[in-house]
């Protein structure tokens, strides 16, 4: 014989299926009303984010759509070389007629002014073009970032470079060399 108290020849009806407690009942019945609250919770907080990743990213395109902000369409940071199209793009839309405050073609071949760039750049990319950016972001860019970075620039490269003719600063750091430069064997 089994311990299983169904019985197919049970006559009553139940098969030995009990009737449920009425406090058991209506504690599921609360439990069951508080989880039904807790997921319309939910989808309101998804719909809310859906609603602000909608402002942020244009869906169609998984792209981060431009900041209101951001005046000029900025410069594409996928698929590109970042901060030679960065130092291209910041000529065009900040220094156009200005050749004082336009970054110079040699920037790369001055170390400091190369890290100036890519803070800089990478800056101006957190305040307009990113999930997290904000006016206040942008504005710190302009007011703090753009003003200390065109008054360090020149301290970086030499006077001739900002005058289209490049000249190597005198305490210019050699090229990295490997080990085997450094002993003179050959590659």
């Amino acid at each position: 014989m089994s311990d299983d108290p169904f019985d197919p020849f049970d006559e009553s009806g139940d098969y030995g299926v009990r009737s449920p407690d009425p406090s058991e009942v209506s504690r599921l019945q609360i439990e069951v009303r508080s989880l039904r609250d807790t997921v319309n919770q939910q989808n309101r907080a998804i719909e809310a984010i859906d609603g602000v990743l909608g402002r942020l990213v244009d869906v169609r395109e998984g792209e981060l759509r431009t900041a209101p902000w951001c005046y000029h369409q900025p410069p594409p940071m996928k698929d590109v070389d970042v901060l030679p199209t960065w130092v291209a793009w910041f000529n065009l839309r900040y220094a156009p007629q200005e050749q004082t405050k336009r970054i110079p073609y040699c920037w790369e071949q001055h170390g400091g002014l190369a890290a100036e760039i890519a803070t800089l750049a990478f800056a101006w990319r957190r305040a307009f073009n990113d999930a997290k950016s904000n006016s206040d972001a942008a504005q710190m860019w302009h007011d703090r970032w753009l003003p200390g970075f065109l008054q360090r620039m020149r301290q970086w490269a030499p006077a001739d470079c900002f005058d289209g003719s490049h000249r190597a600063p005198r305490d210019e750091v050699p090229a990295p060399f490997t080990v085997s430069e450094q002993d003179g064997a050959s590659p």
